[in-house]
């Protein structure tokens, strides 16, 4: 009878044979297939428990243990948005425009030119909340979202230069444009200063 040069066995096998991870709690024999974070403030270093363990261990977890209720607070609000910074978004458009464009612009880098930031947030935030009446008064004044207050006012008074009627003789046409121009100068105003 021949004999083969070497027996293998197949537990010796190079990938099977692998370690087996015990459980981490004391004196148990059992294999620990189940991880646990081992603190609040190092949760990528894990326990490993078996089942009985991680169980007993996951009732007696708390993840707050030792924080104050604002601090509570204060984590349950970052993880709301994810840690990231947020803002209410209410207000003068203008302001919150500046800081839209501010955000996308420094922080996240999203558009790679301006031109395309104005397109985008004109289109969405600011134009849903103007008026008909205010839409108007924006093209009748030729101007364009988003302004401001200061804006309006130099459109208003190179405007009401031009159409005034003192400068206008007896001109009917300048003078219903000049009082087209004062409502929409009156209605904008209102608009935003209540804005600010």
């Amino acid at each position: 009878m021949t004999r083969f040069k070497y027996d293998i066995a197949k537990n010796n096998l190079s990938w099977e044979n692998h370690q087996i991870r015990l459980c981490d709690k004391e004196a148990c024999e059992d294999k620990g297939d189940y991880r646990a974070p081992k603190s609040r403030s190092n949760l990528n270093n894990y326990y490993f428990f078996c089942l009985k363990h991680v169980t007993k261990y996951n009732k007696s977890w708390d993840f707050y243990k030792g924080l104050s209720v604002d601090q509570i607070e204060l984590s349950i609000r970052k993880d709301t948005v994810w840690d990231r910074p947020s803002w209410p978004l209410k207000g003068n458009p203008a302001k919150v425009m500046d800081q839209l464009k501010e955000f996308l612009m420094y922080d996240y880098s999203l558009f790679e030119k301006e031109k395309e930031i104005h397109d985008f947030l004109r289109n969405k935030l600011v134009d849903e909340n103007i008026t008909n009446e205010e839409h108007k008064s924006l093209n009748i004044l030729e101007l364009k979202m988003p302004i401001s207050v200061d804006e309006i006012k130099k459109r208003y008074k190179k405007l009401v230069k031009i159409f005034h009627p003192d400068v206008n003789d007896d001109n009917k046409n300048a003078e219903r444009k000049f009082k087209e121009i004062t409502e929409a100068y009156k209605t904008l105003l209102k608009k935003f200063l209540r804005n600010e």
